[in-house]
């Protein structure tokens, strides 16, 4: 018995350590990512294609630690494939602007396409999120923006509503091209 003492006290404390060492995963949305196709039809359609950077796509939210070093989460995670998020979220904000008639990419097959690069989406340590890349309109002409947006709150959801008001205002100076 006293054998059975000994070894239950570091059986218990390893049982703890490990349900303590694995944080639980949390999934995000990003806000307006649901495409909503717009009221009556135009005669004008355009499929908006995302284009990630490399380590975006990587399914983890990215936060700028200091001015050298991004961290890749591992436990807060996109919802959704964060490039159909995006096409999503930029086709529902360009459609708010009337004219033209934007659609998620592989929504429409055969239409022209406007792809934007996002270069950066990340929160950072200075207290804002960054959205940052360029458009390049079926044309050729192209469109850069970089938009900072001041993070209300801590924590991975703030950092989420901040980037929804970035692509907000990065889709506003897009249309406006």
């Amino acid at each position: 018995m006293n054998l059975l003492a000994k070894l239950a006290a570091p059986a218990a404390a390893l049982l703890l350590a490990a349900c303590a060492a694995t944080p639980a995963t949390q999934y995000f949305s990003l806000p307006d990512s649901a495409f909503v196709p717009p009221a009556g039809q135009a005669a004008r359609q355009t499929a908006v294609q995302v284009i990630l950077a490399e380590p975006l796509g990587q399914g983890g939210l990215v936060y700028q630690t200091d001015e050298q070093r991004l961290n890749f989460a591992r436990h807060h995670l996109w919802a959704a494939p964060l490039d159909q998020s995006l096409a999503a979220a930029f086709s529902n904000r360009l459609n708010r602007h009337g004219g033209a008639r934007f659609v998620p990419y592989g929504r429409g097959n055969g239409l022209p396409v406007l792809k934007i690069y996002i270069e950066q989406f990340q929160g950072s340590f200075r207290g804002h999120t960054l959205v940052s890349g360029y458009a390049q309109w079926p044309n050729g002409r192209t469109a850069p923006f970089r938009i900072q947006t001041p993070q209300q709150g801590d924590g991975y959801a703030a950092m989420v509503n901040a980037l929804s008001q970035g692509v907000a205002q990065a889709a506003e100076q897009i249309g406006a091209y």
